[in-house]
């Protein structure tokens, strides 16, 4: 009777087991077989009975599962071992297998059950890692700095462009948003920060900004960011990955070529106004040379007409050639194209020059000239520094006041630059009226006193070469301070 219920319990075993159960000879041949192989492979029990199981593995995985078998005969334990089993639909079943031998009945017994999962979990894992490794390869590759925020877990990673683009050793960055937050121009935080939070919390999927971040090094860097946002079945976003692209280069160079544009504007707005004065002023003496030369013509045999019309044309020509040359020194100071040699060069000594040469001036209207004392030296151009203090000393003595005139130059040495005023108390310019053609060329605003309109102009000019700055302080009837930075 025990024997009897043992039997009936191993019968129930073997039809209800979700696992396979089998026992075969020393043949290779199926002596039983459970029900569980109709489900699992399509086949009968009895179909099985007395075949080998060889013919139910896949050619390819023969050699793998004999070698298997016999090292469970030859060792008379127990092993596992995988292969591929042929459904009787003709498709190939991964099948996970435990057996053991019996050396005294010489059986095996086995127990397979189908390993399909445990396969795909395998495919899957080999994929996520043959992915992971395909995104490190990405950001090693990419100029970009690759990122990946999990927002279930508030963690980010940086790909290796960060510490690239960036200066940051990726090592001693912490993997929290705050690797980035922290590092936003102040200027830029609230605003990129809420774009990121109204995608994340809306709807969209992609997100861009473009921003300030800052290096290592402290200074920063202009930066355009995309990400991708990731949802979950239910719409709210679990991960958002992206890439910063440095743009700071492409910036410097779209400011460099809108300052060429700028200044290409005013070269042309500058030449236009050069043509229109070189007509304007060039059209008398010409004109007045033209109609000497036909009244010469008429008036060949009239000795007295042609000794008066000889000296009109040389005073016509000597004006012709005054013009050439002061167009040639416009056309001298506005070419910007070489670059400015500078050596040390002591402004008191080019002051002193300049009072030297205009000691006549100086003397005939009684000015007083009041130069600092000490040594002010700083890297400059000679040339054009004596240019600059001559023109507007030479001012202020021809735009003198009825009273005493003084002169008084105060200069301030700040690092390799100086700071000089050049002040009078002369008559004065109305900067209200005439500021805006202050340093433009034939400008006058005087025409009782002598002169051209090129003084400031040349003396504009040469503080621009000089990479400079000029202000004029002025007020009728008290005086004018020119401040030049040099």
């Amino acid at each position: 009777m025990p024997l009897e219920k043992t039997q009936r319990e191993l019968d129930k075993i073997f039809e209800f087991s979700l696992d396979i159960i089998c026992t075969i000879d020393q043949h290779g041949r199926f002596l039983r077989v459970s029900s569980a192989v109709n489900t699992l492979l399509g086949y009968s029990p009895s179909e099985l009975t007395a075949t080998t199981y060889l013919e139910l593995i896949h050619p390819d995985d023969l050699e793998l599962t004999r070698a298997s078998i016999a090292d469970i005969m030859n060792e008379g334990s127990s092993n596992r071992f995988e292969n591929r089993c042929i459904h009787r639909a003709g498709k190939h079943i991964p099948m996970l297998w435990s057996a053991s031998w019996d050396d005294e009945e010489k059986e095996l017994h086995c127990i397979a059950r189908d390993g399909t999962v445990k396969r795909q979990g395998e495919l899957l894992r080999l994929s996520l890692q043959e992915s992971n490794q395909r995104y490190e390869y990405v950001t090693k590759a990419t100029s970009d700095a690759i990122w990946d925020w999990d927002l279930k877990k508030n963690t980010l990673f940086w790909g290796e462009g960060f510490e690239a683009i960036f200066g940051y050793p990726k090592n001693q960055v912490i993997p929290d948003l705050h690797s980035w937050t922290n590092h936003i121009h102040p200027e830029d935080l609230d605003r990129v920060v809420a774009s990121v939070y109204a995608v994340i919390y809306g709807t969209e999927t992609n997100w861009k900004d473009e921003y300030r971040y800052q290096r290592a090094d402290g200074t920063y860097a202009d930066v355009v960011d995309r990400g991708f946002v990731i949802r979950g079945v239910d719409g709210k976003a679990v991960r958002m990955v992206g890439a910063m692209h440095d743009i700071s280069e492409r910036k410097k160079s779209l400011k460099e070529m809108k300052q060429f544009a700028d200044d290409l504007f005013v070269r042309n707005r500058e030449l236009q106004q050069f043509a229109y004065v070189v007509s304007h002023n060039l059209r008398s003496p010409v004109a007045n040379i033209i109609g000497i030369s036909d009244l010469m013509g008429m008036e060949k045999d009239n000795p007295e007409v042609m000794e008066h019309c000889i000296e009109n044309l040389k005073t016509s020509v000597n004006r012709l050639d005054q013009i050439i040359v002061d167009l040639s020194k416009i056309l001298s100071v506005s070419d910007g194209s070489a670059e400015i040699s500078r050596e040390p060069v002591d402004l008191l000594e080019i002051l002193q020059n300049v009072k030297a040469d205009l000691t006549n001036n100086i003397d005939k209207s009684g000015a007083l000239l009041h130069l600092p004392e000490g040594s002010f030296i700083i890297p400059s151009h000679k040339a054009y520094l004596y240019s600059i203090f001559f023109n507007i000393i030479s001012n202020a003595l021809k735009y003198r006041s009825t009273q005493t005139p003084e002169i008084m130059v105060n200069i301030q040495i700040n690092g390799n630059k100086a700071i000089i005023k050049i002040g009078d108390n002369g008559i004065g310019i109305d900067i209200d009226k005439h500021g805006g053609d202050l340093f433009k060329p034939y400008k006058r605003f005087d025409f009782s006193r002598e002169g051209k309109g090129l003084g400031l102009f040349l003396v504009k000019s040469h503080v621009t070469a000089l990479e400079g700055d000029i202000s004029v302080d002025s007020e009728v009837g008290k005086g004018t301070t020119f401040t030049l930075i040099l």
